[in-house]
């Protein structure tokens, strides 16, 4: 039996403004059912005067309806202000449904081109 890998964009090319959240709500939620390992990858442009890292987030849902208020993981992005960064992190995806999300930490500047990709391997 080989094994698979699926990729959902969970976020793509959205600007995301200072000290908020993207959406889950305009999130799909990933189905992790027969999901053995995941990749969770972050990608964002920092604004010139940016002066503090995006943050991106892990929440999970038993029903794909309720989900928790807070993360069940996250990872700070690399920072560097004028440039667009890339990281990634592996993950067991415990939950059935996984959404993933960036939120900018920055108190005063957006962040762009933001990307939050999500790679299943089952």
């Amino acid at each position: 039996m080989a094994l698979t890998k699926t990729v959902a964009t969970h976020v793509s090319n959205q600007t995301v403004a200072a000290d908020t959240m993207y959406a889950l709500s305009s999130i799909t939620a990933t189905d992790c059912s027969e999901a053995i390992l995941a990749d969770v990858e972050g990608v964002c442009t920092y604004h010139a005067s940016g002066t503090t890292a995006a943050v991106v987030r892990v929440y999970a849902s038993n029903d794909n309806s309720n989900w928790g208020s807070e993360p069940v993981d996250q990872f700070t992005m690399p920072f560097a202000a004028n440039t667009t960064k890339r990281w990634s992190k592996t993950i067991i995806p415990s939950a059935k449904y996984i959404k993933c999300t960036i939120y900018n930490d920055d108190a005063e500047q957006s962040i762009t081109a933001a990307y939050v990709y999500f790679t299943i391997q089952k």
